[in-house]
């Protein structure tokens, strides 16, 4: 981890989301498209995990509170961390019962193996510091505690070699043009996030090998670009079901987004 390139990102970082709090759930989470990948990715976690609640579940980059809520299901006790005091605000407002906390990712404000399930959704790429990362959530996590990650952003995605980049690229061309004719939708210049990371998922399984986990599951989603039209919206689930059956098998590291379940080794099973 690169400490200056770290606290110059973090100082960007936590000035937009301080200053834009209030906005938060209208531009990340209401869009059709994402309430069902929220849907589907939550499926995804429980089928991971199986049928038996975790003790003590922590979200990582908690924002406010949409995920840690959902989590109340297949946990006793849930934990939330972010780095912004402002969208922690709205998390503890609406969710009294939950433990929110301000901290960071690279510096976890709790002691080693309290937890038994620790998820990040759609977080990482914001942190620039990702194997810093991995190994606090390794220290913080219990023996054969688990670790899931749901959706981040693929360096491999948008590479002249992947096929369905081009994909991606046609229907981006496709927009311009018919904007010439009529306009369509745009997002709202305050709406764009901070720089972000991508990630390679090679890169990504080395490092989780690295810090001591064994990898369970790690394939990535979303080969064909998400679209906002309601024919697509309608079969968008069943599209993601069969991209997980049929094309993640074959090409785990060419869809635009990644997701995995890692667990954490005992030292026996290191040796």
């Amino acid at each position: 981890m690169n400490e200056q390139i770290y606290e110059e990102k973090k100082k960007v970082q936590l000035e937009y989301y301080n200053s834009t709090a209030e906005k938060y759930d209208s531009w990340h989470t209401e869009t059709e498209s994402a309430k069902i990948v929220d849907t589907w990715n939550f499926s995804n976690l429980q089928k991971f995990i199986g049928s038996k609640k975790a003790e003590k579940c922590l979200d990582i980059a908690c924002g406010t509170g949409r995920l840690s809520a959902k989590l109340l299901t297949i946990a006793e006790n849930v934990y939330g961390v972010d780095l912004s005091e402002e969208v922690l605000k709205i998390a503890k407002n609406k969710y009294p019962n939950i433990n929110f906390t301000q901290g960071e990712s690279v510096a976890l404000p709790y002691q080693d193996n309290f937890f038994d399930l620790v998820v990040i959704n759609g977080s990482l790429h914001h942190f620039f510091a990702m194997e810093q990362t991995f190994r606090e959530v390794f220290r913080v996590l219990k023996p054969e505690g688990h670790f899931v990650i749901l959706g981040e952003p693929n360096a491999n995605y948008h590479k002249w070699h992947n096929p369905f980049f081009y994909s991606w690229l046609a229907v981006r061309l496709l927009i311009r043009a018919l904007n010439i004719f009529v306009p369509q939708a745009t997002v709202h210049q305050e709406m764009i996030e901070p720089d972000a990371e991508v990630f390679f998922p090679k890169k990504m399984r080395q490092s989780l090998k690295n810090v001591g986990f064994k990898i369970k599951e790690f394939y990535t989603y979303d080969y064909f670009p998400r679209l906002e039209a309601k024919w697509f919206l309608k079969i968008y689930k069943v599209y993601l079901n069969w991209e997980r059956k049929f094309l993640s098998p074959i090409l785990p590291d060419l869809g635009a987004a990644i997701q995995f379940l890692a667990v954490k080794q005992s030292k026996l099973e290191k040796k």
